[in-house]
């Protein structure tokens, strides 16, 4: 099995106090779509940041461990490198530019390589052809769905080999977010890029996924093949809302539930 990337052992520090991925060991597959999962404040957007090396704007570091990208070191590298390697982080929140128009949202986004923009401007529009409709119009106006699209079709303006996802689904009627998970599983397989993709909406992560992680306070606590995970009882009960019968546990239940982390 060929990986794209792969962190070993990482630990990631803010303002050189606040230790939050401790020894974070993963691997994402040459080509597919790997889930990392976890709840509010596990780490996951702190993962990617490190990958993509935006740690630096919020006065966080690697600390010990390593991130091969391509078999090569790239935790020490400043984001315009890692950008230009063909990794792109579609940020949580979506952050397109309000105030500027569909259009010029998307050229941003070529701005690594702005010889193909044409061409790759309609790969956007083939698989979000509403942003071609409003693609004159201000990116501030356009629904939270297509802003979505905005931010990935931005990303792909960048021909990415390896495309990071921040919460794809975050604040999405659950009709789009079966829209926009399909579109990504449809760039993975027609645009072969690999995909890490960071959710807490853990069905929908591990159905399109071939792999999975589970991250709980910066350690990898639960990892195997994505089928596996979907049917595993503890996964089910803390992560999917099942109980141990099959049964829907209620968001009461949850939330005063007091975890037994019987994978530790």
């Amino acid at each position: 099995m060929a990986y794209i990337l792969e962190l070993a052992n990482v630990e990631v520090v803010y303002d050189k106090i606040i230790l939050v991925l401790k020894g974070l060991s993963l691997k994402v597959r040459e080509g597919q779509i790997t889930a990392l999962l976890g709840a509010n404040g596990a780490g996951k957007s702190t993962t990617l940041k490190a990958i993509s090396g935006l740690l630096l704007s919020e006065n966080g570091e690697v600390t010990e461990g390593k991130i091969l990208y391509q078999n090569t070191p790239i935790h020490n590298e400043p984001p315009e490198k890692i950008v230009r390697k063909g990794i792109f982080q579609v940020m949580e929140g979506r952050r397109v530019f309000e105030e500027l128009s569909v259009e010029e949202n998307l050229r941003c986004g070529a701005y690594t390589n702005p010889k193909k923009f044409k061409e790759n401007l309609e790969k956007v529009y083939h698989y979000f052809p509403r942003l071609k409709e409003r693609r004159k119009q201000w990116a501030g106006y356009l629904s939270g769905g297509e802003q979505q699209m905005l931010a990935i079709g931005r990303a792909l303006m960048a021909e990415p080999k390896l495309l990071l996802l921040d919460e794809p689904s975050l604040g999405l009627a659950p009709l789009l977010v079966e829209e926009i998970f399909n579109i990504i599983t449809q760039i993975n397989r027609e645009e072969k890029a690999s995909v890490l993709l960071v959710e807490q909406n853990a069905r929908a992560a591990l159905t399109i996924s071939s792999f999975g992680y589970i991250l709980e306070n910066g350690r990898i606590v639960m990892e195997g093949e994505a089928q596996e995970l979907l049917n595993n009882p503890d996964v089910q009960e803390f992560y999917l809302g099942m109980g141990h019968a099959g049964e829907k546990k209620s968001y009461r239940e949850v939330k005063h539930y007091r975890r037994r982390k019987r994978w530790l």
